[in-house]
């Protein structure tokens, strides 16, 4: 027994309408997630500039702390620290900070406890379009063996040093890292 086929016409394809309308969606979600992954960039590159300078600050914090173990017979360093230009208290961004050592004043054991043009040992530049914007000390100085804690310019005694970063093109969320007098480092993004 033979079955007969009727000619049955099928439409392949899909209209114009739908191609628009999937096309659209298409477009809507693909500008949605291309936003939030330029925002999460930004956010992320500022969080590691941020981090960078949280290092710099440890890494000042511990050599303060391993210097009481060398015995050094080249220039005595008796702390160490970093410096932002004073131009950072009169709301002029910066690009750079350094790392500072204070030596010892000829003959004894105590530095004059503030930056000098002649102790830098480092320059550290910040990423391209990060800035440090605000800060209310120019320099932060670890004197060991504790080790204890310099700002200058001195703050009242329950007032932490404050540093913020932010990046040019986004000026309402920044990194703000602070330190106390205890020489305990936080750190967080701040949105405005």
């Amino acid at each position: 027994m033979k079955l007969k086929i009727k000619n049955l016409k099928f439409s392949s394809g899909f209209t114009l309408i739908e191609m628009l309308v999937t096309l659209g969606i298409i477009t809507a979600l693909s500008a949605m997630v291309l936003g939030y992954s330029r925002k999460s960039e930004t956010t992320t590159y500022l969080v590691c500039e941020g981090d960078r300078i949280v290092f710099e600050l440890r890494r000042a914090q511990n050599q303060a702390m391993l210097m009481l173990q060398q015995n050094s017979e080249s220039e005595k360093v008796c702390g160490w620290g970093i410096h932002i230009e004073e131009s950072i208290l009169l709301d002029v961004p910066q690009k750079q900070f350094f790392l500072f050592a204070d030596l010892c004043e000829t003959g004894g054991s105590k530095g004059n406890e503030k930056y000098d043009s002649d102790e830098e040992v480092e320059t550290i530049s910040l990423l391209k379009g990060v800035e440090i914007f605000q800060s209310n000390v120019s320099s932060i100085l670890f004197i060991p063996p504790e080790p204890r804690v310099k700002f200058e310019p001195s703050l009242n005694d329950e007032d932490n040093a404050k540093i913020q970063i932010r990046l040019k093109n986004q000026p309402e969320t920044y990194y703000e890292i602070q330190v106390s007098e205890a020489g305990q480092i936080y750190k967080g993004l701040q949105l405005n």
